[in-house]
């Protein structure tokens, strides 16, 4: 079985799935190749960064954006020292890019998910599969009809619950107990395809953003090498949910003043040393 990992090198969410997938014994078990990594912008920005920049400002409020902009930057240079100081083995974060060359994997970064480069690189490795893995773009028909036995994406939460983006700050929000990660099949529609697999885990009331997404990021990594399993054995039968969650997007102001005042936060220091 081949497959193509889609990915956005955004926040660590995916750094940590696609480290913990590719290190899984079972991968090589069951001869599942992984015929390439395209790493895609979060947006599809067409040049207009500041735009997509100004829009996350005003809808979500200057402090919220700008903390969200800092902590991603925190987490880049964190990454980057522990490259300088830290042994291969002892590092738990890693770039995307690195993760590609030392599993000899090729490797496309792109600022259009949907480019005919991207598209290009796709059919060259004849995919049986497709999967989307924190990937922060919408993929077009064309691009999802490459693959020979269809796409799955990995969902950052339990999509009875809610979809979308920023599900780690709803879950908070919401004061949910309860979160987890979805492997479902990919339809034009973001995130309502029929369900593979779901994997629950705690929300402790301490967490960060950072925690709740570093869960759902290594559950999705386990769903992830077992949907695949299944795909092969052809044992996949996808569960189509009688509800679905509402779809989530960024928050509002109001609902950020919310977050903080409920005493949640996006990373603390120790979260970087937690297991």
């Amino acid at each position: 079985m081949k497959v193509i990992l889609f990915t956005s090198d955004y926040h660590l969410s995916a750094n940590i799935a696609i480290k913990a997938f590719l290190e899984n014994p079972r991968l090589k078990k069951y001869n599942i190749e992984i015929a390439g990594i395209v790493m895609a912008a979060p947006y599809n920005l067409n040049g207009n960064l500041f735009r997509k920049m100004h829009q996350f400002m005003t809808r979500s409020g200057w402090g919220f954006s700008i903390k969200n902009i800092l902590t991603h930057m925190w987490k880049k240079i964190v990454m980057k020292v522990s490259k300088w100081v830290l042994p291969l083995k002892n590092r738990e974060y890693l770039d995307i890019n690195e993760l590609a060359k030392i599993h000899n994997i090729p490797f496309l970064e792109t600022s259009n998910i949907n480019s005919k480069e991207s598209k290009k690189f796709t059919r060259e490795r004849s995919p049986d599969h497709l999967v989307s893995c924190f990937l922060l773009q919408i993929i077009d028909k064309e691009m999802l009809s490459i693959p020979k036995n269809g796409s799955i994406n990995v969902h950052p939460a339990l999509i009875q619950n809610h979809r979308g983006t920023f599900t780690s700050f709803w879950t908070l929000l919401k004061d949910w107990r309860r979160s987890g990660a979805t492997v479902h099949f990919m339809t034009e529609k973001p995130d309502e395809g029929n369900v593979i697999l779901q994997r629950h885990f705690f929300v402790h009331p301490s967490d960060t953003l950072h925690c709740v997404n570093k869960k759902s990021a290594k559950a999705g990594a386990k769903l992830l090498v077992k949907a695949l399993i299944k795909l092969k054995r052809k044992r996949a039968k996808g569960i189509l949910f009688r509800r679905i969650g509402k779809m989530f997007t960024m928050p509002t102001p109001k609902e950020v003043e919310q977050f903080y005042a409920q005493g949640k936060g996006l990373i603390t220091l120790k979260d970087f040393f937690k297991a």
